[in-house]
């Protein structure tokens, strides 16, 4: 891995670099201690798993090796970060891999707790990445049927989650969201697509997507929805960065089935969330009410008082 943390409660990844690293640790423990054989060596925290890691290569590259990098620890390294082996086994610097999307972590408690944490407290946030990821701009009640499903199919305990991809992973665990009555008009190629593909639809001059009223009767009624399949994970090597992605899908039923209308593959930049994250918490920006929404819906999961 390329990224690392120096605590557990950080949440700001930072690429591995000896300068920084020093910069930041003064060469002091608990990040400098002895390793394997009585060596000093150097550790950090993974920041999508918290778990400890090790970095290699900070002074000495091992052969083959271009750059130093970050290999999880197989124990509890002190000062540093507890050994929480379920995490690790899922976490995608250790063991890249295409997670089934009904694969669930065993336990609440350690990484998926901290996501819905997070994923509460930073909703107006984690809305804000996808409306513009997706160029689609989302009503109150459709967030609040996303923040349903998203309880429903316990999408924090989705073993592909991680403190690095909330913002995606709540979309992908969402299923299926309804359309009509939401901004897409900021989506150039969706509209497009919609007014090829949608007789029954328009976008009115908010840019807000209706049924097509024709003199003397009601709008026609369609059935168009958006979701997010295909989260796939790409690591090349222990060494290497990770790169994640997934599929934004807008459909519609045809002859029994289902038509695409309109396809893109979102990739998650989990810097751009963390960026956001590190901004002040009364920001003029925040959408508090989002917040709220999100506290109201899955509030009870962490025992948090209803207002």
């Amino acid at each position: 891995m390329d990224v690392y943390k120096l605590r557990i409660e950080d949440t700001e990844s930072k690429i591995i670099n000896k300068d920084r690293f020093e910069d930041e640790t003064l060469r002091r423990d608990p990040w400098y201690q002895p390793g394997s054989a009585g060596k000093l060596a150097q550790f950090a925290v993974c920041p999508a798993c918290d778990n400890p890691i090790q970095l290699v290569g900070l002074y000495e590259l091992p052969p083959n090796v271009k750059s130093p990098f970050g290999k999880h620890a197989t124990k509890t390294i002190p000062g540093i970060a507890p050994f929480d082996g379920e995490s690790r086994n899922d976490c995608p610097y250790f063991n890249p891999r295409q997670h089934q999307k009904t694969d669930r972590k065993s336990r609440f408690d350690g990484v998926p707790r901290k996501i819905l944490k997070l994923l509460i407290e930073q909703f107006d946030r984690v809305v804000y990445i996808l409306e513009k990821d997706t160029q689609v701009a989302l009503s109150e009640n459709a967030l609040r049927g996303m923040l349903q499903r998203y309880k429903g199919e316990r999408g924090y305990l989705y073993t592909g989650a991680t403190l690095r991809n909330v913002p995606w992973i709540f979309a992908y665990m969402s299923d299926a969201t309804r359309l009509f009555g939401q901004k897409v008009g900021g989506n150039a190629e969706l509209v497009e697509a919609i007014a090829s593909k949608v007789p029954g639809a328009e976008i009115n001059a908010n840019g807000r997507l209706e049924s097509r009223k024709l003199p003397g009767s009601k709008g026609t009624y369609f059935d168009l929805k958006m979701s997010f399949i295909r989260h796939r994970i790409v690591k090349d090597n222990e060494a290497s960065g990770l790169l994640e992605s997934m599929g934004f899908v807008v459909s519609q039923p045809h002859k029994g089935g289902l038509e695409h209308i309109y396809k893109d593959v979102i990739t998650f930049d989990p810097a751009r969330f963390e960026s956001l994250i590190r901004l002040a918490a009364d920001h003029p920006y925040r959408r508090l009410d989002r917040v709220k929404l999100a506290r109201e819906e899955l509030g009870e999961l962490l025992g948090l008082p209803q207002a």
